[in-house]
């Protein structure tokens, strides 16, 4: 019944402790039993236990005192940040989470905005209160001048269960239960799974009517047609059922086999009413906002790479990939990824579970350009960067960033995002912490906000930002020459205001990372024909005048001589040779 029926979210920041809460709530409810109980149960890859993160949202049903709980335990990174909107659409409440020992962080305010915007009903809840470092006082403070309120947030420890049983009567009592109307059938679809033997696997939360097996379904905005050969519910593994009521959340085994026809947000009706039903509103086609030239480290192993990036794909829509050439690293594949975050987690599962190390080229955004001949391009690499005499306008994307630090560290903060060519939007105050939004270049806050962050704030500062258009820039391509020629995987863009710092910069960090070799390696770095920046990494030399002893000195000078003629051949003849480190020092350049 909808009305013994509670559908909700736990939003926080990275590592508030959503996914032990959900631990200790599946124990409470009996849906998980003790003995079987492993920590963070609902994060499925090892990686997310091992990092403490939650990649991938995942649902389950529990039942408690008569209700059925629906839990959708979410993403906390800014890179997932889509994922949790589309979860939080389909929920009546959420629990906002806030880490006793850190307060208020920036994801925290991000998620309890979208919160806000879908009219959702809010429960504050304080985390890890026995932590040896809690400040509960302080976190309470926060909570109540951010959400406007007067009345004590609910105090809980994930970790040993006290104050979860509360929660639990709170959410039933404060949470609405799902409207119900007497409509066609409508459900949205908030993610979906590749199952090898089962195909994609549709994660629903249904609005109106029900589904029942063996119905003719349609979605809306891609257009496919199926028939739904299993559904049910989870608890937390897949438990079929032969109806999904109204307002519940389930799954369909659709039993496609290409995820990307089903896509994230999209809304669900049986085909025979299509045309009766409206679409759910903030419908959008996940889009990656970085993009990486991957290479595996051996030539060969190029389909291999291929067929790994395909298989995930199979369970992150968000992947795009592109085959790419570069003649001097080989064959390799662009990847499209959400964030660095997204990016660094499947170069970690390539090289675990397909033992695939590979060669990650530095990261780039897209940008826009508006030719002469009145036509616009977007592009993400810088071998497709046109040539500078046909660009009439060039664009690049802007992100609108939120910065929640303490007070203390507001002047290098502020500092740091006016070197990164920020501009001031707000600041405002919460208790000791300071909120700070910035207007900055997508690439400055991927390439090096990150970073240079932590350190300015000494790891107190936490981030999150969204895409906020697109902003004119004088866009100019940097090539690195590594012993007199183009080594086009290190070309890069950047506007021409940053040209000569970061020519400087690559130049000096490729100097500290290149190893010493047997010859002389000039590093330069050009726009067009130009060289802007220079550095030498000095060959290892041999003392070859070492076994002389007393005579002319011509005797000396003539074995300097030969060496340094030998020194010029091998220089001529000689391949660089790259680690991956030198890569990266492009990236933090």
């Amino acid at each position: 019944m909808p009305s013994q029926t509670r559908n909700f979210s736990i939003i926080a920041h990275i590592d508030a402790g959503k996914s032990t809460l959900a631990d200790r709530m599946l124990e409470i409810t009996g849906t998980v039993q003790k003995d079987k109980m492993t920590p963070q149960l609902l994060d499925s890859n090892p990686i997310e236990r091992e990092r403490g993160i939650t990649i991938k949202l995942a649902p389950v049903t529990m039942n408690y005192k008569g209700f059925t709980l629906n839990l959708i335990d979410t993403p906390g990174h800014v890179d997932f940040n889509y994922e949790v909107e589309r979860a939080l659409e389909a929920c009546d409440g959420a629990i906002l989470l806030v880490d006793a020992t850190k307060g208020v962080q920036a994801q925290t305010v991000a998620n309890l905005r979208l919160a806000r915007n879908l009219g959702l009903t809010i429960i504050p809840v304080v985390n890890k209160i026995d932590a040896p470092l809690a400040d509960v006082a302080a976190a309470t403070r926060q909570i109540k001048q951010l959400l406007s309120i007067s009345s004590e947030p609910f105090f809980v420890s994930a970790k040993t269960g006290e104050g979860v049983a509360d929660l639990l009567d709170k959410i039933i009592s404060d949470l609405p239960a799902p409207k119900t109307e007497n409509k066609p059938l409508q459900a949205l679809v908030f993610n979906s799974v590749f199952d090898t033997h089962l195909g994609v696997i549709a994660f629903v939360r249904v609005i109106t009517s029900d589904i029942h097996t063996g119905d003719k379904l349609e979605f809306l905005n891609s257009g496919q047609v199926l028939t739904a050969s299993e559904i049910g519910v989870f608890s937390p593994k897949r438990e079929a059922r032969k109806i999904i009521t109204s307002g519940n959340v389930g799954y369909i085994i659709t039993g496609l086999k290409d995820i990307h026809r089903i896509l994230v947000g999209d809304t669900l009706c049986l085909a025979s009413q299509s045309k009766d039903v409206a679409p759910f509103p903030g419908f959008r086609k996940i889009h990656p906002n970085v993009f990486l030239d991957m290479y595996p480290s051996d030539g060969s192993q190029y389909r291999d790479l291929v067929d790994a990036l395909e298989k995930l794909k199979l369970n992150d829509s968000a992947l795009t990939t592109q085959g790419i050439n570069s003649p001097i690293l080989g064959q390799g594949v662009k990847v499209g990824f959400l964030g660095l975050l997204h990016s660094e987690v499947v170069g970690e599962r390539l090289e675990r579970e397909f033992d695939l190390p590979v060669i990650a080229v530095s990261p780039s955004v897209e940008y826009k350009v508006k030719l002469r001949n009145g036509t616009e391009k977007i592009f993400s690499s810088a071998a497709d960067f046109p040539d500078p005499a046909i660009i009439a306008q060039g664009f690049e994307p802007m992100a609108t960033v939120k910065i929640v630090v303490t007070d203390k560290y507001v002047g290098a903060v502020m500092q740091l995002c006016q070197d990164l060519r920020g501009s001031l939007v707000n600041v405002s105050y919460l208790d000791q912490l300071v909120e700070i939004d910035y207007l900055l270049p997508l690439i400055e806050v991927i390439t090096a906000l990150h970073d240079s962050l932590k350190s300015v704030s000494q790891g107190f500062a936490s981030l999150d930002y969204e895409l906020s258009g697109w902003h004119e820039a004088d866009l100019v391509r940097l090539d690195v020459l590594l012993n007199h020629e183009v080594f086009t995987p290190m070309s890069i863009i950047t506007v021409k205001e940053k040209a000569n710092f970061k020519a400087k910069a690559i130049a000096d960090k490729l100097k500290e990372a290149i190893p010493r070799q047997q010859f002389e390696i000039p590093i330069q770095v050009a726009i067009g024909g130009q060289i802007i920046a220079r550095e030498t990494i000095k060959a290892y030399r041999k003392d070859v005048d070492a076994k002389l002893h007393g005579g002319d000195f011509t005797r000396n000078l003539k074995l300097l001589n030969k060496q340094k003629k030998g020194k010029a051949r091998m220089k001529q003849f000689g391949k660089v040779q790259l680690p991956q480190s030198a890569f990266l020092a492009v990236v933090k350049a």
